[in-house]
């Protein structure tokens, strides 16, 4: 955490900056921008392919004989599956 000193020293920073370059301020926020849109989109993928692996596991371990092990990567494609629902109705959509 910062002390008010120091917020008030970066806002101050802060300000400069925008008064003497205001075109460099600006591409921060265009980054920001462009990295919070292209955040969703990378943890839908990596939800959809835990998915994807723990289901061909679980089918795998069911083939060789461990129906416990199956069971194991079964919940976890579950837990998977209503943890990606959940973040597509928080109002991160898919790509």
């Amino acid at each position: 955490m910062l002390s008010d000193r120091e917020r008030e020293a970066l806002r101050e920073i802060q300000c400069r900056l925008l008064v003497e370059d205001p075109g460099f301020a600006r591409s921060f926020n265009a980054d920001v921008r462009r990295l919070n849109r292209a955040s969703p989109d990378l943890t839908w993928w990596t939800y959809t392919n835990l998915l994807v692996l723990s289901l061909t596991f679980g089918v795998i371990l069911l083939m060789a004989g461990t129906p416990v092990g199956a069971l194991m990567f079964t919940v976890t494609a579950a837990a998977l599956w209503k943890a990606r629902r959940r973040r597509e109705r928080s109002g991160h959509p898919r790509p």
